[in-house]
């Protein structure tokens, strides 16, 4: 998050910050590169993550990255500082693409998926179930289980919208209080048609929950917003 130094961007510093301090103070690049993990994970135990080593194995491919160097094949030997002599020559900016995925560093966090939170009450009409057009929506446990490969995420809601809004995603702002997220979706043109109530699968009360996100966005506009 932007002013809090977390651990992540700890370790952003002073990756650049050693690049920058090997640039500037020149030597036997290729070993320095090699030992520079160390320095900046020290120690015998992780601090972020479950393996020391990996830890490692990360920030040293971001301080290749950072030097305009490629992310290197695992499936391959290769060493940390192989193909440092590209980083010294001053006609090569990075390689392609610009933007990289470290991918066995990444923990790939879920995006676009329904979820059902420890609200549901596990009621007797059970209309989830019965309105779903893919039978994704079992009971378990006495509450609503949706199964993520039959779900398909139809949106009929936002496709229904006059506007162009989306409410799904703008009843999940309103929920995080996000004035920001809300403002950059536009929930103050929302009219209140109830388009999105009438075509949701689920029979949600999605104007409802628009209605009331855009009546706290206008009063958070009116105390001045941010």
């Amino acid at each position: 998050m932007r002013g809090i130094e977390t651990g992540k961007v700890r370790i952003r510093h002073e990756v650049f910050t050693e690049i920058a301090r090997m640039a500037y103070e020149g030597g036997d690049y290729a070993k320095r590169l090699e030992e520079l993990p160390f320095k900046i994970i020290p120690g015998e135990i992780g601090s972020y993550r479950d393996s020391l080593f990996l830890e490692r194995a990360v920030v040293g491919e971001r301080l290749r990255l950072a030097m305009g160097l490629p992310l290197r094949k695992f499936s391959e030997f290769s060493l940390l500082s192989d193909g440092v002599e590209k980083a010294l020559d001053p006609d090569i900016y990075y390689e392609k693409p610009l933007i990289n995925v470290i991918k066995f560093a990444c923990n790939r966090c879920p995006d676009n998926v329904v979820k059902i939170t420890n609200v549901c009450q596990g009621c007797l009409e059970h209309p989830c179930m019965a309105v779903c057009p893919r039978q994704a929506i079992t009971r378990q446990n006495g509450q609503a289980h949706i199964d993520p490969d039959k779900c398909i995420r139809c949106g009929r809601c936002i496709e229904a919208c006059p506007m162009g809004l989306e409410p799904v995603v703008i009843a999940q702002d309103f929920a995080n209080k996000d004035f920001a997220a809300l403002k950059a979706r536009c929930v103050d043109l929302c009219v209140a048609c109830g388009s999105c109530t009438y075509a949701c699968p689920a029979k949600r009360p999605v104007s409802q929950t628009m209605g009331l996100a855009k009546g706290w966005y206008m009063a958070e506009l009116r105390k001045g917003g941010k």
